[in-house]
């Protein structure tokens, strides 16, 4: 067996897309638990932006034995956005994660505009532009008010978050909204907290910012997508893991795109160059299996 491989064993994803979903997706839920049991990783969650997956992750983990299969609520406009009953309901059925809005956020939303008149743009793009078309798309959502200050519903879904032991994620939030919700987070009890790619370009925090969440208990999420579409690089990765500590990062796909590899696929390619980069393989094992593992208990 290779250090590659020995370190994927068993490996957790945090961060997959399948299918149904209204972005074209490579994969449906069971033919994605069985690419993991076959390639020997322990599981995956299920990741969808308009709709919940914690009720698919269960009918799953009926079907398919030998990998274990989470879901989650991504709180965008299709749920109601900041809605502290789909938390509520989520947390009775199991749900692991409660990502704050992603596509729908007043953040993401500003990037939407850029699309408007793109003859290819990209498929989260195409679904927002769509439902504008429609009327449907909302004004954007943010954790704020009018004067900076978190918004009490926020307050009422971190403890439903803290009640239930689920992942709080940061979703697609802005830097600035992202930091005031973590704090918010711990001041509240919550224990799991993951910030959703901070090197994305729309979420894009500063070094000292991760350095911050970090020492707050935070997760920083690496996703080998963000390295498929040349928004960072591996050595820039691996500088801000280094930066930040092994023990505060987790490495996910975001992967289950039609135009990407598998995640699985993705994930040995991610685990190689890191190493290649100067990570130990040990250190690689304690992001992405020690880290999750952390979360999903």
């Amino acid at each position: 067996m290779s250090i590659v491989e020995r370190v994927l064993r068993g490996s957790f994803d945090m961060h997959v897309h399948t299918g149904p979903d209204l972005i074209p997706r490579a994969l449906d839920d069971l033919e994605m638990a069985r690419l993991f049991r076959n390639d020997g990783f322990s599981g995956f969650v299920i990741k969808n932006h308009y709709t919940p997956t914690y009720d698919r992750a269960y009918l799953v983990n009926r079907v398919i034995d030998g990998v274990k299969v989470f879901g989650g609520v991504v709180l965008n406009d299709t749920v109601g956005g900041l809605n502290p009953r789909v938390v509520d309901v989520a947390g009775r059925m199991g749900a692991l994660v409660v990502w704050f809005p992603t596509v729908d956020s007043l953040n993401e939303r500003k990037e939407l505009s850029k699309w408007e008149n793109h003859p290819h743009p990209p498929a989260w793009a195409h679904v927002q532009l769509e439902l504008r078309n429609k009327g449907l798309l909302g004004e954007g959502l943010t954790i704020l008010d009018s004067e900076g200050r978190i918004k009490p519903v926020v307050d009422e879904i971190l403890e439903l978050i803290r009640q239930y032991d689920m992942v709080l994620a940061t979703g697609h939030l802005s830097p600035i909204e992202g930091m005031a919700l973590v704090k918010r987070a711990i001041e509240k009890g919550v224990r799991k907290i993951v910030v959703t790619h901070p090197d994305f370009p729309t979420t894009r925090y500063t070094l000292e910012q991760q350095r911050e969440l970090a020492n707050h208990g935070a997760y920083l999420e690496r996703t080998f997508e963000n390295v498929l579409a040349g928004r960072v690089t591996v050595n820039e990765y691996v500088r801000v893991i280094v930066e930040t500590g092994i023990e505060h990062n987790i490495l996910s796909s975001d992967l289950g795109q039609v135009n990407n590899p598998p995640p699985t696929v993705g994930l040995r390619e991610f685990v190689r160059q890191l190493i290649e980069g100067g990570l130990s393989p040990d250190d690689v094992e304690v992001m992405i299996k020690e880290n999750p593992q952390k979360l999903i208990h």
